[in-house]
């Protein structure tokens, strides 16, 4: 049943598309969708798959992450709205990110994108979303310029009040908080403990990270595994009650991010960066060592510190590239 109960008859016999290249992810979501009700779910783990997925069977509904290889979501919805057969153009598709700053929320608006999710998910946000896309379904709009859902949100031709968004009055419904955790609990039931899976991914960054220290020191690819890493769990972790690994995990796509975008940073602050990804690792490893799960005063402090060596990493790689 969905968070509430109110929403059961609308989510009765439906089918979803899960789209994930995290398998533990995919499960979550899908586990979710089948206590709210939803008749078939099935996954893919990327948009090319995804797309393959959709020109075989009908879905009500795609739950897509944006960052996914080797097509990510964006992608994907780009390729659907302009899809041949109208069935898939119209599919409603909701986007989960990590980040919902302007340019995104834009971006995802043009692409056709149907709603969006913002990290972490929780039962509450993805029944308002779900709720949101399929309670009011809007027309498909194509022009030379956009292909998609109609970016004006229907209203209802009776009424004569104000006129709020559905999220608005989805907002102010009763949400009860028990009922919340006890979907989360039947949901996660069956998958893997996170902190097993951070262990593994501790040990994947140190391999990465000697990589990097013995044999490739300017390659892009072992960096750019390590940002992923890093994404997944300033994404995941805060779903799994793993907060403060969360804020780990975003410090250190904050510290990646810059080799992603411009390659040639590599050749500046080579030394520090390595020794500021490998203090974050450690950061990790010792929150996984003494049970620490929820960010605290003690966790906070921590991260300022890491928040500090990022900044030493940007001003010498500002020095570098003067």
């Amino acid at each position: 049943m969905s968070t509430s109960g109110a929403n059961d008859a609308l989510f009765q016999g439906l089918s979803a598309l899960v789209i994930d290249d995290s398998p533990l992810m995919r499960q979550l979501v899908r586990s979710l969708l089948r206590q709210f009700g939803f008749a078939a779910v099935d996954e893919a783990a990327d948009g090319s798959a995804a797309l393959r997925q959709v020109e075989r069977h009908r879905y009500d509904v795609a739950i897509c992450d944006w960052m996914m290889e080797p097509t990510d979501g964006l992608e994907f919805v780009c390729a659907l709205r302009r899809h041949r057969d109208p069935a898939c153009c119209g599919l409603p598709v909701i986007m989960v990110t990590s980040v919902a700053n302007k340019a995104r929320v834009l971006a995802m608006r043009g692409q056709g994108v149907t709603e969006y999710l913002v990290k972490p998910i929780s039962a509450q946000k993805l029944e308002q979303r779900l709720v949101a896309a399929l309670s009011r379904p809007r027309s498909l709009i194509q022009t030379a310029g956009y292909s998609g859902p109609d970016r004006r949100r229907p209203r209802e031709q009776t009424y004569t009040g104000p006129r709020r968004r559905l999220a608005d009055r989805m907002a102010d419904l009763p949400w009860e908080g028990d009922d919340e955790e006890a979907v989360i609990s039947q949901a996660t039931e069956g998958l893997p403990d996170y902190s097993e899976i951070l262990q593994g991914e501790v040990v994947t960054l140190r391999a990465l990270l000697g990589e990097v220290e013995t044999t490739a020191p300017a390659s892009e690819e072992p960096w750019r595994r390590i940002f992923r890493i890093a994404h997944d769990i300033s994404g995941q972790a805060p779903s799994f009650g793993h907060t403060a690994a969360a804020a780990v995990g975003a410090s250190l796509e904050r510290l990646l991010r810059p080799v992603l975008k411009t390659p040639a940073v590599l050749s500046l602050a080579g030394g520090r960066r390595v020794r500021a990804v490998r203090t974050h690792v450690e950061a990790l490893a010792l929150l996984l060592d003494q049970g620490i799960l929820e960010t605290s005063s003690e966790t906070d402090m921590l991260v300022e510190r890491l928040r500090l060596a990022v900044e030493r990493v940007r001003r010498e790689e500002a020095a570098g590239s003067t």
